[in-house]
């Protein structure tokens, strides 16, 4: 049974193999979550803000003692992930003609590891340390890449479901537009411009005409919620 080895597919195609497979992966994710004003309660009232994307920590290793050759061969590859445009690696020139990429932004890639892990994301840290060298010139023959991968695809993005039909799981937070009233925001959200008092009340508001702009509303899982408040 052949070993699987961890790769990074560039966006323009290609693939960049590691020598060993990464001994630790770290996973996060991160969600933020916004406070409202207590207004006389113990507690704020919290709430969803919207997700942060998942990052990726690796270390890989790449080995070129076996071939004899530059190891920059390989990690030149992950380093132009960094870079825009058309960018020859000051690391190592002698890495042949640059590739030219028509984005004004680097590539985005895809970090794969057999059935453990395909992760979409864009490199955005990158530290490589030289560790092991030829005694006669200091060609460097081992290295290990420190990787930030910045999720830009989330797998489980389903399209949104409708605000009454209680496809919602907890509260959510909107940000008031320029001249947007609470009765535009409760139609919005739930259909139903009756529930801005309701919609007031939960938020602690006492004089719904002098909400501002920019002012952030905490919006219940559902209509049935505000009206407990009306």
């Amino acid at each position: 049974m052949s070993l699987e080895r961890a790769y990074i597919k560039p966006e323009d195609g290609g693939q960049i193999e590691c020598t060993f497979n990464p001994a630790k992966l770290t996973l996060t994710k991160m969600n933020r979550w916004t406070q409202q004003p207590a207004h006389g309660r113990a507690l704020p009232r919290i709430g969803f803000a919207g997700g942060q994307p998942a990052t990726l920590k690796v270390t890989l290793t790449f080995d070129s003692t076996e071939k004899g050759g530059d190891v920059r061969q390989d990690t030149d590859k992950l380093w132009e992930l960094m870079y825009p445009g058309a960018h020859r690696n000051a690391a190592h020139k002698g890495s042949g003609p640059q590739k030219k990429n028509p984005q004004r932004r680097p590539q985005k890639c895809t970090f794969v590891w057999g059935k453990i892990l395909t992760f979409e994301a864009a490199l955005t840290s990158l530290t490589i340390d030289f560790v092991l060298f030829k005694s006669d010139d200091g060609t460097p023959l081992r290295a290990n890449a420190n990787c930030t991968f910045t999720q830009v695809k989330d797998d489980d993005d389903f399209p949104r479901q409708n605000p009454t039909s209680g496809g919602r799981t907890g509260e959510r937070i909107v940000r008031l537009g320029p001249r947007e009233t609470l009765e535009q925001v409760a139609y919005d959200a739930f259909g139903d411009t009756a529930l801005w008092r309701g919609l007031a009340a939960f938020n602690g508001i006492d004089d719904p005409l002098r909400v501002r702009a920019g002012e952030q509303l905490v919006l219940p899982p559902s209509a049935d919620d505000l009206k407990a408040f009306g």
